[in-house]
């Protein structure tokens, strides 16, 4: 079997699957309307007339903005100075960083896939979809401003020439020299929120006005030749400074005579800027620090790990505590990982580490703010991950459908059973290919059934392909990319893999659970690290009340021994899950198909919510070894017997739950194996957290004193001193 990184590596198609990066509703199979690209033949017409009335002016003026249209790229503002742009912030979920300064600097993988934007296109925010039009407008020899709104789920991205001109009153009055004539210019994008997505719905790309493209500036951000670590240090400091691009190219001019003697390569200045934007100026990593600090000395057995560039400034972060690291040494069998979650200022995604206690509720085991999603970011929070939680690898992990994290598992867990999440996958394929299923009416319902209700890989893989051909969809890339992957994703492939409750609750279930009420998806770091502690206080509630209810005898629905079995052995609310398939046996009949092998269950009463809506279910059982092996297989996902084999003990008269078939895990006696390991490892934590105290709180002053020999050497004799001490206290207990 193809490892997940192997499946993921193979070709989509020409789309990218990159977050971020624009995507068509459907570039190959749907055929946009005519009427969705509006055209404007009356403009093209004016820009004739004010050709004829305006030619000397507008000889004059285009020679001018062919040298100056760059200096005015302030005009491309991610963070809108008039309250229209300003509303953005709130609708797009995030918040505009005026330190980014005014004036716009392309991201090099922007440019390398900038084009001509196209109705359809879908973007995560709205500075998305912004800086995409940027980009384009940047290399076609205009500037795009963000124009009107209505109620902040709709906005227009102008040309900076629309509006009507202004006559001058003055004609002897010089022109400003950063300052455009309007020309009515109807060039716009229309940029609309559409089920959490900003996705562009008319596009007008015809402009009235010439175009006044500057070769050297493309140039400038595309070249890929050599950039000597000086100039590259340079260029820092003159976009620190918030010099503007073309001013930048006069400097360069001036120092190497002309610009096609300045040497680049793989990065350019925006890719620069960028990289050194993540280093000294992520006020996200410095303000988790700090509160980190404080959270120290609140928490003695809170711990947090750091990663470092090579310049020593802080990229990455992951945190855990004392009672977290003991929940995964007992419930680390079984871990989910989510990183849809971003600070709201440089968008970094936040990681949270999902576990399951013996009572099936969620456990926050571990938190990361990460400088970027990349496999080796990825790699260094799970190879953390295994370092502070004693080396203990999970048996099973479900994650975010993201081809970085399968490849970081692999490299760093390669034995670890991996999955995406099906809810994540079927989501992404819905938004992306959601106009190509509209078109073919019953497709999704019937996809999802079939990924839904497959109790065997054969069954799912012919039921595939027919629905592919009944459909027509056989061709549709994104779906052959799903085919690809299905290994992955697909619950039936994972059946007899430990996956507790996540067919029914989904991956991301955990998290949303822990932090939907009080964090948005982007959201400031105070407010995760605040709703981290209250979690942590909310499970400590929780344990206490699970004990309570422990020393309490629950409810029967039924006279039946074997559910007052059930009471006795399971942890409250893993009975309350047992007692609900005890309660759907009784809507089924058995059938004998082989006499003592082979019982067909027939569902002759329907209930809300069963786990596979289908009418039929198998179970062989094997008399010599007492074993029930339903076609399900929920036994080997969850720990719990299903319905289908409950019915069959009522069948044959079995009033207890034999022994194999009781997962310790989900018991009230595991409690007391928790109690003891606890009590166990109680001293050892505490050593732990008081190693990993002193270690930060000597290498934050390290840092300090480091360039001050003066200080370092009273640091040394005094570090000395107390060493002494501790010996000679050392000594003086031992001959004690």
């Amino acid at each position: 079997m193809m490892s997940a990184s192997e499946l993921c590596k193979e070709p989509v198609g020409k789309q990218s699957m990159k977050e971020g990066r624009p995507q068509s509703a459907d570039d190959n199979y749907q055929e946009l309307p005519s009427d969705i690209v509006e055209k404007n033949t009356d403009g093209l017409l004016a820009d004739e007339v004010y050709k004829e009335t305006n030619s000397v002016s507008h000889s004059l003026q285009q020679a001018e903005e062919q040298n100056h249209l760059h200096d005015n790229v302030e005009n491309i503002e991610m963070a809108s100075n008039n309250t229209s742009e300003s509303d953005s912030d709130s609708s797009s979920g995030g918040d505009s960083d005026s330190g980014l300064g005014k004036y716009f600097y392309p991201k090099f993988e922007e440019l390398e896939t900038a084009r001509k934007p196209e109705p359809g296109m879908k973007f995560q925010t709205l500075e998305d979809a912004h800086g995409f039009y940027n980009t384009y407008a940047l290399l076609n020899g205009f500037v795009a401003k963000r124009g009107s709104n209505y109620k902040r789920k709709k906005y227009h991205l102008d040309c900076n020439r629309s509006g009507k001109s202004t006559l001058t009153q003055d004609p002897n009055k010089k022109r400003k020299r950063n300052a455009f004539e309007k020309t009515n210019c109807q060039a716009k994008v229309i940029v609309k929120l559409t089920k959490g997505q900003w996705e562009f719905t008319t596009v007008r790309n015809e402009h009235n006005h010439p175009l006044c493209a500057n070769p050297s500036l493309t140039n400038f951000f595309l070249s890929h030749k050599h950039m000597p670590i000086e100039e590259k240090s340079f260029l820092k400091v003159l976009q620190q400074s918030r010099i503007p691009p073309n001013k930048v190219m006069k400097i360069f001019r001036r120092m190497r005579s002309s610009f096609g003697n300045i040497p680049f390569k793989k990065k350019d200045a925006t890719s620069l800027q960028i990289e050194e934007q993540h280093r000294t100026e992520n006020s996200d990593v410095q303000r988790t620090l700090k509160l980190f600090k404080e959270l120290e000395l609140r928490n003695p057995c809170f711990f947090y790990t750091k990663q470092t560039d090579k310049d020593d400034i802080v990229c990455s972060i992951f945190w855990t505590d004392a009672r977290s690291r003991m929940d995964y040494e007992i419930f680390g069998d079984f871990v989910s990982v989510d990183t849809t979650y971003t600070t709201n200022r440089h968008n970094l995604p936040f990681a949270t580490i999902i576990g399951i206690n013996n009572h099936g509720r969620t456990l926050l085991l571990g938190c990361a703010v990460l400088h970027d999603r990349k496999a080796e970011t990825l790699k260094w929070m799970f190879q953390t991950l295994l370092e502070v939680m004693g080396g203990k690898i999970p048996g099973s992990v479900v994650t975010n459908q993201d081809e970085a994290m399968a490849k970081a598992i692999v490299e760093v867990m390669p034995q670890v059973r991996h999955r995406f999440c099906k809810w994540d996958v079927m989501g992404k394929a819905h938004e992306r290919i959601a106009a190509f299923m509209a078109a073919r009416g019953n497709i999704k319902a019937e996809l999802d059934s079939l990924v839904d209700n497959s109790l065997t890989e054969t069954e799912f893989e012919e039921g595939w392909i027919s629905l592919m051909q009944r459909y027509k969809a056989s061709e549709n890339e994104y779906l052959q990319f799903m085919w690809r992957i299905r290994k992955i994703w697909v619950p039936v492939y994972f059946r007899h893999d430990f996956y507790p409750f996540v067919q029914s609750l989904g991956c991301g279930e955990g998290t949303n659970s822990l932090f939907k009420d009080s964090v948005l998806p982007k959201d400031s770091i105070e407010k995760f690290i605040e709703r981290y502690e209250e979690i942590q206080k909310k499970t400590i509630q929780t344990d206490d009340e699970d004990r309570r209810q422990a020393g309490t005898v629950p409810s029967c629905f039924s006279l039946q021994p074997i559910e007052k079995h059930a009471s006795n052995i399971y942890t409250r609310q893993i009975f309350l899950k047992v007692q609900r398939e005890l309660l759907h046996s009784t809507a089924f009949n058995v059938q004998e198909v082989q006499r003592g092998a082979v019982y067909r269950l027939e569902k002759v009463f329907n209930y809300q919510n069963p786990e596979f809506d289908r009418k039929y279910f198998e179970v062989l059982v094997e008399p010599g070894s007492n074993a029930f092996i339903c076609q399900c297989a929920k036994f080997a996902r969850d720990g719990i017997l299903c319905c289908h084999i409950f019915r069959l003990f009522t069948q044959f008269g079995i009033n207890e739950i034999p022994g194999q078939y009781i997962v310790p895990r989900w018991t009230d006696k595991f409690k007391e194996k928790e109690k003891q390991y606890r009590q166990k490892s109680l001293e050892k934590t505490d050593s732990t957290a008081r190693y990993a105290m002193l270690m930060s709180k000597m290498a934050d002053l390290s840092k300090k004193i480091c360039g001050d020999g003066a200080k370092c050497n009273t640091f040394m004799l005094e570090f000395d001193n107390i060493q002494e001490k501790l010996l000679m206290s050392q000594g003086e207990s031992s001959q004690q």
